[in-house]
C-alpha cells in the first residue's frame, strides 16, 4: 500500500553549483511502499526553507531562502510490482511571488512480498522539465534504487540515487546523489529516525570535495501504525512523514528546512 510522506525542511546558507544541485523539492527516502493493482494514492509534498542561500546560483535561479516549496503527486498501481505516478511542482518564493516549478513523470519498481526476499528491492525512474528558475538544464531524468532491511524495530533504506540531465552543458553526465533513512518503530503508531541526503558530484570527475558538497541531515517523523494480521483491499491508509533538517556544509542550498509529506491511498 502506497505510503504518503509531508515534510517542512530548514537549510543553511552556502553557494551550490547548479550541476550536482539535489532536488530541492522532493525531499523524501523511497522504502519501498507501493499502490495495489489499480489502487489510487495522492501525495502532497510541503517543504520550507527556514534559511538558505539568498544569492542564486546561476543566472535565472529563484534562491532558496524562505521558499516554499509544493508538489502534487497523483500515483496509480498497475501490477504488484508496477506502480506509475507524476509530480506537479510550485512554489512561493519572496524573490518571485508564485511560480511554476515543473512536472516530471516515473514509474516505480518493486520486488512483490510473495518473492519473500530478506530485504526490500526496487527501482524508480523519473523524468521531467523544470523551468529554468529550478535548474539550469530543463530536461533530466533520475534512477532511484530502493534497498531496505527491516532489523526488529529498526528500518534501514538506502537509495543510491544518480541522475543526469537531458539537455545543455552537462547532458549525460551522471551525478551521484544517495540517501539514506533509520527509523525505530514504537508501538504506538509511530515511528522516529534520521534522515540524509546528499549530492557528491559526477561520477566522471570522482566526485567533489567535502566543502563542494552538499549534506543534509534530518530528523523524522513517521506515522507507523502497528501491522495488522489480516490486510483489507478495500481499506484505504493515511501516510504522514514530517522532519527538520540542517545542512552540513555551506554548499548546500538550504541550511534549515522543514518539510512535511502527506498522502492518501484510496
Amino acid at each position: 500500500m502506497r505510503r504518503t510522506i509531508v515534510a517542512v525542511t530548514a537549510v543553511m546558507v552556502g553557494r551550490p553549483s547548479p550541476a550536482q544541485a539535489a532536488d530541492k523539492f522532493e525531499i523524501q527516502v523511497y522504502q519501498g511502499e507501493h499502490n495495489r493493482p489499480w489502487q489510487p494514492g495522492l501525495e502532497l509534498h510541503t517543504n520550507y526553507t527556514i534559511v538558505g542561500h539568498k544569492q542564486p546560483a546561476y543566472e535565472g535561479e529563484t534562491p532558496p531562502h524562505r521558499a516554499l516549496r509544493m508538489t502534487l503527486e497523483p500515483s496509480l498501481g498497475i501490477t504488484e510490482w508496477l506502480e506509475i505516478g507524476g509530480y506537479l511542482q510550485g512554489m512561493i518564493s519572496p524573490y518571485g511571488g508564485t511560480q511554476f516549478g515543473g512536472w516530471k513523470l516515473r514509474a516505480k519498481f518493486v520486488v512483490p512480498e510473495r518473492a519473500e526476499l530478506p530485504v526490500v528491492l526496487g527501482l524508480n525512474v523519473e523524468v521531467g522539465r523544470v523551468p529554468l528558475r529550478v535548474e539550469e538544464d530543463g530536461w533530466a531524468n533520475e534512477f532511484r534504487p530502493i534497498l531496505g532491511k527491516r532489523f526488529g524495530r529498526v528500518g534501514v533504506t538506502l537509495n543510491p540515487l544518480f541522475g543526469f540531465a537531458l539537455t545543455g552543458s552537462e547532458a549525460f553526465k551522471p551525478v551521484f546523489e544517495p540517501a539514506g533513512k533509520v527509523k525505530v518503530i514504537t508501538d504506538l503508531g509511530f515511528a522516529l529516525g534520521a534522515e540524509y541526503y546528499t549530492s557528491l558530484g559526477r561520477f566522471d570527475q570522482g566526485f567533489l570535495p567535502l566543502s563542494k558538497q552538499e549534506h543534509l541531515a534530518f530528523v523524522a517523523f513517521d506515522l507507523e501504525p502497528p501491522p495488522k494480521e489480516k490486510k483489507d483491499d478495500d481499506e484505504s491508509e493515511w501516510e504522514l512523514n514530517a522532519g527538520i533538517g540542517r545542512s552540513l556544509t555551506d554548499a548546500t542550498p538550504q541550511a534549515w528546512v522543514g518539510k512535511i509529506i502527506l498522502g492518501h491511498s484510496f
